[in-house]
């Protein structure tokens, strides 16, 4: 499989929490040619292989809504009336292209006060309860289209940028769904896995987390790795996330939630595998999934592995693919080890 025509496809395709359908659909058509794929009643989907009858199971997760708008209110001139669906950052929205998930055809713009006009804070953003979208339609003919309950995405397309690294929208997170789609490929010539593998693409991440506690409690597998995305070098950025670099491998998460064995088990592979890998102390949650997969049911021994992101929650994320590929490469290295409790 072509790594980043994986990429551009699922950051090209809709699915905002709540409804994450769409990207789910997609990503099932390529975890279909290497494990036995279902979708549970929340929108999860999980892949299994490996050993099927394994008394063990190791669960990989990473979550695949991406973050959007949620329609609110129709106003009598036609303006749509718009609130977060997840952590949209608001400064990157005024003048923004969005385009309908039902109807890839209805495209807005996002209302921008000029300057000449403004009071003279046009360098302030503007408040997500004053933002509006303009469909070029009336009251009527907008009603006709769009609904309360809706959701918008960003109307942009992935890109390459020079030294392998991709400019797109939702490479949070569906940069780590490729990888894990790959991770998938790479295991499937593998035909003596002593444990079951189950990757879950979780739903709900960006919103309330749904996805994976009730995906991690139906699993109740023995250990667990979330990925994710994390913070990338950028300018003034400072602290621990100004040396993390993109194209310098996956970042592996330490904390106190986690569990050591399984960080310490990764760090030993990517030394022994020579995958470049970075590290990211926490000192408390990690904001990842992982949070809520570890105090499933009786617990879950869990870790987390990053994919370095510059611009996170924007139109425009970038990484590297380098980074994305190290990652599959290091999850599949520990899969095939037994994972960090092989006797």
């Amino acid at each position: 499989m072509n790594l980043k025509e994986i990429i551009f496809n699922l950051c090209s395709t809709s699915g905002v929490s709540g409804s994450e359908e769409p990207a789910v659909n997609a990503a099932k058509e390529y975890l279909e040619s290497f494990a036995k794929v279902s979708v549970d009643n929340n929108g999860n989907l999980f892949a299994e292989l490996g050993n099927l009858n394994s008394e063990k199971t190791i669960l990989l997760d990473a979550h695949i809504d991406r973050i959007g708008l949620f329609v609110t209110g129709i106003d009598n001139n036609g303006f749509v009336k718009v609130d977060k669906c997840g952590g949209v950052d608001i400064r990157t929205l005024q003048d923004s292209s969005l385009v309908l998930q039902s109807n890839p055809d209805i495209v807005g713009t996002v209302c921008c006060m000029p300057p000449h006009l403004s009071d003279g804070k046009e360098d302030t953003a503007v408040s997500i309860d004053k933002t509006y979208v303009d469909f070029g339609m009336s009251e009527a003919e907008i009603k006709k289209h769009i609904k309360i309950g809706d959701v918008l995405t960003f109307n942009t397309e992935p890109k390459m940028l020079l030294n392998n690294k991709i400019c797109a929208p939702a490479l949070d997170n569906r940069c780590s769904v490729a990888s894990l789609i790959r991770c998938a490929e790479l295991l499937s010539s593998e035909h003596s896995l002593e444990y079951k593998v189950v990757i879950m693409l979780s739903v709900q991440e960006e919103t309330f987390g749904t996805g994976a506690k009730t995906g991690a409690f139906s699993i109740n597998a023995d250990e667990a790795i979330a990925v994710d995305v994390s913070f990338a070098s950028q300018p003034d950025v400072t602290g621990q996330y100004s040396k993390i670099e993109l194209s310098k491998g996956p970042m592996i998460c330490i904390s106190p939630i986690l569990n050591r064995e399984i960080s310490d088990k990764l760090i030993a592979i990517a030394e022994k595998s020579e995958i470049p890998y970075q590290l990211e102390p926490i000192s408390g949650a990690t904001g990842t999934n992982a949070d809520n997969i570890a105090v499933t049911k009786c617990g879950v021994k869990t870790s987390v592995v990053s994919i370095p992101q510059r611009y996170m929650h924007t139109p425009n994320e970038v990484i590297s693919l380098d980074d994305v590929e190290n990652t599959a490469k290091l999850i599949c290295e520990y899969i095939k080890c037994g994972g960090a409790f092989n006797a």
